[in-house]
């Protein structure tokens, strides 16, 4: 049993974690759902007065030896107004990330600590709230690869002209893929605000177990694709899917158990000749001739 579950344990984390992100997500979208338009309104108008407002300077790799921790301690009061911005409630979810083909569906966090990439994505300090508008470029990030969470462990599997979706505050913001790349750390050129372009770029380090890259997965801003507005709530675990997990610990387990404890069939007895009966000696004959 200890061997067939370290077998599973990764597609069961993975499971459990997908739910809890399931949670976060529908707990977010209710809280928003209980507010008034103004008051999401209200919200909205101060992400984009934030963007607009936004200091200039090189983003920070939060992958690196305590770089998910430098941003936040150049200007202590200023990440703290930061935080401040599209805060609904004390879970710190701030969104959602959307992308259909590789079947992500992730609550959106303010940094990129590492609470924030561990469970989910986390928004890169010193770009864009994902508020959309022109001249705008949000950096949104996860880990891959991790045992207990796929997370943006798919994100490499992108293909130009895919669309994914960013959702905040009520309003759903929708990007198609037009550029993937592989660079080291800290090459950030690509991240820079485009004048009058809306953009987002996913990213995550690459190669899994190595880390030593990072991949960027770049959109712009496309209009809503027909049925756009028909997804479900998020949540209640309608993504995680059949614990297959369990059917192969459990199955696995008795099959085992069948085997090691099933009780052994008794060989059966010789039939005893009547008394003074003749033996058959037909066989032992056919076996003497050459």
């Amino acid at each position: 049993m200890l061997g067939i579950g370290a077998l599973v344990y990764p597609a069961a984390a993975d499971w459990v974690a997908s739910l809890s992100h399931n949670a976060e997500r529908s707990g977010y979208v209710r809280q928003v759902e209980s507010f008034s338009p103004a008051e999401r309104s209200a919200g909205l108008e101060a992400a984009r007065a934030y963007n607009e407002h936004l200091p200039g300077g090189a983003l920070v790799d939060p992958y690196s030896a305590a770089g998910d921790t430098a941003a936040e301690a150049a200007d202590a009061a200023a990440y703290q107004a930061y935080e401040d911005v599209l805060r609904v409630s004390d879970s710190g979810v701030i969104g959602e990330v959307v992308y259909p083909r590789l079947n992500i569906g992730l609550p959106l966090y303010h940094g990129a600590g590492e609470e924030a990439i561990t469970r989910g994505v986390g928004h890169l300090y010193g770009s864009s709230l994902p508020v959309g508008g022109p001249s705008t470029h949000s950096v949104l990030t996860s880990h891959s690869g991790l045992v207990h969470a796929s997370l943006f462990t798919k994100l490499p599997q992108a293909k130009i002209g895919d669309v994914f979706e960013v959702r905040v505050l009520g309003e759903s913001k929708y990007y198609e893929v037009d550029g993937l790349e592989t660079v080291e750390p800290f090459v950030t050129d690509s991240l820079d605000v485009v004048a009058g372009e809306d953009r987002v770029t996913l990213f995550t380090c690459t190669p899994i177990g190595v880390n030593s890259h990072r991949y960027l997965v770049h959109g712009v801003r496309v209009p809503p694709p027909p049925g756009a507005d028909d997804h479900e709530l998020a949540g209640d675990g309608r993504t995680a899917g059949f614990p297959w997990w369990a059917l192969i610990f459990v199955g696995g387990s008795g099959a085992v158990a069948y085997l090691l404890f099933a009780p052994r069939r008794a060989k059966a007895a010789p039939r005893a000749r009547p008394a003074g009966a003749t033996p058959d000696l037909s066989d032992t004959n056919e076996k003497r001739k050459p």
